[in-house]
């Protein structure tokens, strides 16, 4: 008698879980046209990538947070520029866009409009190239269950564009390209096969490590969190490093971390709306990063050679950077344009 309690108890499970399986298939919502379209999305190779087209409000990211300041700058000018947007040959955001979309620059003199949004572009709006024609310029997608679009790169492009213009630009159609489709995964195992590859990172903005389910659910600002040391590394790009070719994933994260833990820079106590102040920490942050030699761990078992560290610092690009014109003079002026 005894001997059958454990298939009865087997039974009964089984039969437990085809309930909650099929409780689960009768509350999930059925899948719209979109979905099983992306579904079906076949993913190209490295020479000819399966490009795809989405809007803005589409992309869920795969990290919770962005560098504020790296968006601030494009952001700040984008707005000085259209002040005199007719002096402007090619308007920044225009130019943005063409290249996230593959198409190179834009074409001069065709973008110059007051007004002109990235959603309702002037009707002479014209890039240099055709959608996808140079596809290392483009951002990236992963397919995911139900045909969700998980964005792996761009999310600071893609949230500049989203509260550009006010913020209206939440339907703007972009292309870009699908390295995986991993739609026929559960959620489950969608999340192990996204940190296997490397196509997620589970740290907010202070470090602290989070699960897939704390991800926020859009791009932009109002969504992502602000990591301040994703910004400094962004700054040291050309002062302190250099992306190499075919860079890891994430790779400004890795310096983020490495230099959150450095005594100096300690952004905690500089005032980040002092143009002395803040070039002064992106110097500090890339003196450290040339002072690495190239077999030295930075973060995460990536090496120093691994994520692009110069040999020196390259003071010109750090003058032209914390020029009155430069990225680091645009995004301290929109920063503080915010206070206003």
């Amino acid at each position: 008698m005894h001997a059958a309690f454990p298939r009865v108890a087997a039974a009964l499970a089984l039969s437990f879980a085809s309930m909650a399986w099929a409780r689960d298939a009768a509350v999930a919502p059925a899948l719209s046209a979109r979905q099983q379209a992306l579904m079906a999305t076949v993913v190209g190779s490295a020479a000819q990538p399966r490009i795809l087209q989405v809007s803005l409000d589409e992309l869920h990211p795969t990290q919770p947070a962005i560098g504020y300041d790296q968006v601030y700058y494009k952001l700040g000018r984008y707005a000085a520029e259209e002040k005199h947007i007719a002096d402007i040959a090619k308007p920044k955001k225009f130019a943005d866009l063409c290249e996230a979309n593959g198409q190179g620059d834009v074409l001069s003199g065709t973008a110059s409009v007051a007004g002109a949004t990235l959603s309702a572009p002037p009707a002479g709006y014209r890039c240099k190239a055709a959608v996808g024609s140079r596809p290392d310029d483009m951002k990236t997608v992963v397919i995911g269950p139900r045909g969700t679009v998980y964005l792996t790169d761009g999310h600071h492009t893609f949230s500049t564009f989203r509260d550009a213009d006010g913020g209206r630009n939440a339907q703007l159609k972009v292309w870009v390209k699908v390295s995986d489709n991993f739609s026929a995964l559960d959620e489950a195992a969608f999340w192990t096969r996204m940190r296997a590859q490397n196509k997620v990172w589970l740290k907010n903005g202070r470090n602290q490590a989070i699960t897939p389910q704390q991800l926020p659910s859009a791009i932009g600002l109002k969504f992502l969190g602000d990591d301040p040391y994703r910004s400094l590394v962004y700054f040291t790009r050309d002062v302190g490093y250099e992306p190499p070719g075919h860079a890891t994933e994430f790779l400004e994260f890795y310096w983020a971390d490495w230099l959150r833990g450095k005594p100096a820079p300690d952004l905690a106590h500089t005032d980040l709306l002092d143009r002395a102040a803040y070039a002064n920490a992106i110097l500090q942050a890339a003196q450290a990063m040339a002072a690495l030699r190239p077999g030295d761990i930075v973060s995460g078992g990536k090496r120093a050679a691994e994520l692009g560290a110069l040999d020196k610092v390259d003071r010109a690009t750090l003058e032209e950077l914390t020029q009155d014109k430069g990225k680091l003079s645009y995004a301290i002026a929109y920063r503080k344009s915010l206070a206003h």
